[in-house]
């Protein structure tokens, strides 16, 4: 059949993706995975389309347009809770016109079965993107479902399995790259310009509270189909890569094999995720060798106390040495953080600004804290009454506080953050740090961007103690 793979229209630039959606911190949009990984499963047995919204910049009514020019049999959407009442809206529309809704998002990820009651144009919500779940459902062979929600044609609704909750190993058809728009998207760590987004792994084996990657289980990928999929791209010009694994090297002796084989193909650049205390010497110089430029670190907070609450399971000695081997190492470092829990006060995201100079990251990266569906800190939140359950709605990208804290309401909240994100990048030594270290006038440009687009989201009141 024809089967369009949709990233719906937005009137902002959302990140749908991964079960975390979120409006951009600067103007960053990389493909999202969560269709790239589905390409592959669907174009292998039906027509298959991408048509991604946001990235090409089309409204509502110019996405309808596309649409019909398709004409699709079924549509398999993103939804996001950043963007719920848009998406419910547009798609909703969509199936009154005769089409086959399936959607996968973070909204979807808890209660999908009452979502499913609530939302009749809703066929099914699917529980991950790399099983073969999404052609069982499309086939109506409901019997081998392994892990969705979905409505049976008797109106009744059942999820089926423990969706998401994958171990061991899995396989599926390589992505189709090529079915993706060729501009739009933009990454702010990127060496070029041409750049592909890819995971060679499922979920994350560690127990972080506050973050949804917990919920899914862990599941690497045989690193032969990774290969293939890398092999295609290197055949079409694309050497750059956003390497999507929450914790790269996870299995490590996997991380060092699939290094190797980079290293000896010797043409590419990448960034990803590692964790401080999983990164040793030997991975990160096998890292490097094989073309990763930036890695991601977790730093979340500068307290031990906030870090062993939330079962980061690793101190902030680990963090510190962690990035002080990815500079010797001569690794670009983006220390992430997480801001706006309930024990947050002033003094400690005075700390957290701190530790983020101390540790001469080459970026920093505030994440807002969001009850993320499916997590125990989002049952934690409900149960202090800092969220209501019912509140479908939430932007981890941090345009918006989601949460008071104990001690400062959502305004504060977000006015401290946005001086952190000042005080951070805009220090004259900082700026000419950046210029000397950019490898091309390229590169230059479009960090400029997307340090511009940065800076004008964090310009607002200033709070003062």
């Amino acid at each position: 059949m024809r089967v369009l793979l949709l990233n719906p229209p937005g009137r902002r630039n959302y990140i749908r993706d991964y079960f975390c959606s979120k409006t951009t911190k600067s103007n960053y949009l990389f493909h999202p995975i969560d269709l790239v990984m589905l390409s592959g499963r669907v174009a292998a047995e039906h027509e298959a389309a991408v048509l991604d919204c946001i990235a090409e910049g089309l409204d509502v009514a110019g996405a309808e347009r596309r649409i019909d020019a398709f004409a699709p049999e079924a549509l398999v959407s993103l939804v996001g809770s950043v963007s719920w009442p848009e998406d419910r809206a547009f798609l909703a529309a969509q199936a009154a016109r005769g089409r086959r809704v399936l959607a996968i998002g973070d909204v979807l990820h808890e209660n999908a079965r009452e979502r499913l009651v609530e939302e009749p144009w809703l066929e099914a919500a699917l529980g991950d993107f790399v099983s073969a779940d999404v052609l069982a459902l499309l086939a109506r062979d409901l019997a081998s479902v392994r892990g969705s929600t979905v409505r049976h044609p008797d109106g009744r609704v059942e999820t089926v399995g423990t969706p998401g909750k994958l171990r061991g190993e899995y396989d599926l058809p390589r992505p189709r790259h090529e079915l993706f728009a060729p501009r739009g998207y933009r990454f702010s760590f990127a060496r070029d310009e041409r750049f592909a987004t890819i995971l060679t792994d499922w979920g994350c084996p560690y127990p972080c509270t506050f973050c949804v990657m917990s919920t899914l289980g862990h599941a690497a990928r045989p690193i032969p189909s990774v290969l293939e999929e890398i092999d295609h791209l290197r055949a079409h010009g694309i050497r750059e890569l956003f390497v999507m694994d929450q914790t790269f090297g996870a299995q490590r002796l996997r991380g060092l094999k699939l290094c190797a084989e980079l290293e000896r193909r010797g043409d590419l650049s990448w960034t990803t995720y590692v964790r401080p205390d999983r990164s040793d010497d030997e991975l990160l110089a096998a890292m490097r060798r094989a073309g990763c430029h930036t890695v991601m670190m977790g730093v979340e907070s500068a307290s031990a106390e906030v870090l062993a609450s939330y079962e980061k399971r690793y101190a902030l000695s680990d963090v510190r040495e962690g990035l002080a081997r990815a500079r010797r190492h001569g690794l670009r470092t983006v220390g992430t953080f997480i801001i706006g829990l309930p024990e947050e006060t002033e003094a400690s995201l005075r700390e957290s600004l701190e530790l983020a100079l101390e540790l001469e990251l080459d970026f920093m990266s505030l994440n807002m804290a969001v009850p993320r569906f499916g997590t125990p800190f989002r049952r934690r939140a409900i149960e202090l009454g800092l969220v209501d359950e019912r509140d479908l709605v939430m932007d981890q990208g941090g345009a918006d506080a989601k949460l008071p804290t104990r001690a400062l309401d959502r305004s504060t909240m977000l006015a401290l953050k946005r001086r952190m994100v000042r005080r951070f990048y805009l220090r004259p030594s900082y700026l000419w740090r950046r210029a000397r270290g950019v490898g091309s006038a390229g590169e230059l440009l479009r960090q400029a961007r997307e340090g511009l687009a940065l800076l004008v989201k964090n310009f607002g009141v200033e709070h003062r103690p």
